[in-house]
This record gives structure tokens, sequence and C-alpha cells, in this order.
């Protein structure tokens, strides 16, 4: 399937797109192509997989994400201080809840 409609921002052809993918400081390929439409759509998928899922953006939602990655938005403190998922214990849970 190349062809990719999402039902308010309209087609992504991935077989036209121009995709890229960049590599890590080690040289290593990273895991997410990024692909550009000439109607201005950008789109990430998973390298390995590029028959998956796509995510589909407009023009100003991707720069709206570059420019939160450039300001360190979603930078986390620590991978190894914390964990991601807290496990709380909950008196009125058998088990014990992820958060």
């Amino acid at each position: 399937m190349t062809k990719r409609e999402h039902p308010l921002k309209g087609e992504f052809d991935t077989a036209a797109a121009r995709w890229e993918r960049t590599t890590h400081e080690d040289g290593t390929p990273a895991a997410l192509e990024i692909g550009y439409a000439d109607n201005g759509l950008v789109a990430l998928r998973m390298a390995e997989d590029p028959e998956g899922d796509v995510l589909i953006y407009t023009p100003s939602e991707w720069e709206a994400f570059v420019e939160g990655v450039r300001d360190g938005e979603f930078d986390l403190e620590s991978w190894d201080d914390e964990p991601i998922v807290e496990i709380i214990e909950d008196d009125d849970e058998d088990e014990p809840v992820k958060r």
C-alpha cells in the first residue's frame, strides 16, 4: 500500500515521498525515516517496516514538533535514574498499578 489517507490532512503517497534517514553519532542508522510529500505533508515511519504504520503531519504540526525537539521539550531527565513507569500499591486493587 503506497497511498495513505488521513481524514483531515489528505493523502500521503509513500512511494512518491522523499524519505530520509539520519544516523547516530557512531554511524549506525536511526530507527525512524522522515518522508516529505509534494503536497507539503511530512510522515514518520519505522525504517525496518516501511509498509507498516505511518504518522502523518501537516507542515505546521511538523514545524511545532521540530521546534519542541530543539527546545528540549521531549528530553528525559535521565533514562537510568528514574523508571519510565512507576509501580504503586493501591489498597483497592489486588495487583500493583502502573502509572
